[in-house]
């Protein structure tokens, strides 16, 4: 079972409008102000791993999480570092039961891309990944990565704890607002500060996404007092990795 992601009717005309090109094509039209998504909700949302929705109309929102109360998200939302980019399954220092928790809100769907993503994993994070032995070294017939151990996630990943107890009283069908920063110079092409220990910014003067998760989906998570998104993509992160 994976979770809905909601999000706002125009972080999804973004997505709609981006989420079936490739890098080349996507980066494009940045070129020209008057295509230039970049700057537009729903731009860095990860659609290679979120299951994204219209937030219905009409919605409640009973609990919003964002940089603006700087206390409350500090006190129930974190950005990892050791949770950022590359992450195989047998990484050191996971939360227990992790790859639960990141497949229910946020499976990452392999694609041929990812292919020698073991070679640029999370610097935190990385360990000798278990190849699998195949007729010669490049010549896996679908591209995907020769390893026994699995590619958790890939992304900016978003952890909300805390939050159980304060929702179990609360409507099923209500839901929480979360704001994400979007540090724009970690997430763009060049990917020095992406792929290093060095901390996410959680300005709120940054650009943001916003989205909304179900208080249903929450309490039905495999843990809904660990929350684990796979949320924010990297401008490059369908790129491909090249080894």
């Amino acid at each position: 079972m994976q979770a809905n992601i909601y999000i706002s009717a125009e972080a999804m005309a973004t997505v709609n409008a981006i989420q079936h090109l490739d890098y080349y094509e996507r980066i494009s039209l940045s070129d020209d102000p008057a295509t230039d998504l970049t700057h537009h909700p729903g731009y860095y949302l990860n659609t290679n791993a979120l299951h994204l929705i219209g937030l219905p109309e009409g919605a409640k929102v009973i609990l919003s999480l964002s940089p603006a109360d700087a206390d409350r998200y500090g006190r129930h939302v974190s950005i990892p570092t050791n949770l950022r980019g590359v992450i195989f399954s047998g990484a050191p220092n996971l939360p227990v039961n992790y790859d639960q928790i990141i497949s229910y809100w946020s499976p990452l769907s392999l694609m041929p891309y990812h292919r020698n993503a073991l070679y640029y994993q999370n610097v935190q994070s990385e360990y000798c990944v278990t190849l699998t032995e195949t007729d010669g070294m490049g010549d896996a017939g679908d591209g995907l990565p020769e390893t026994v151990d699995t590619l958790i996630s890939d992304s900016v990943v978003v952890v909300i704890s805390g939050l159980a107890a304060s929702l179990t009283n609360l409507s099923s069908d209500h839901f929480v607002a979360l704001t994400i920063p979007i540090n724009s110079n970690m997430l763009g092409i060049e990917l020095d500060g992406y792929r290093s220990s060095q901390d996410y910014v959680t300005s709120n003067s940054l650009q943001s996404e916003t989205v909304f998760l179900r208080i249903a989906d929450i309490l039905a998570s495999p843990n809904p007092d660990l929350i684990a998104i796979a949320a924010i993509r990297s401008e490059t992160d369908d790129y491909g990795y090249i080894y």
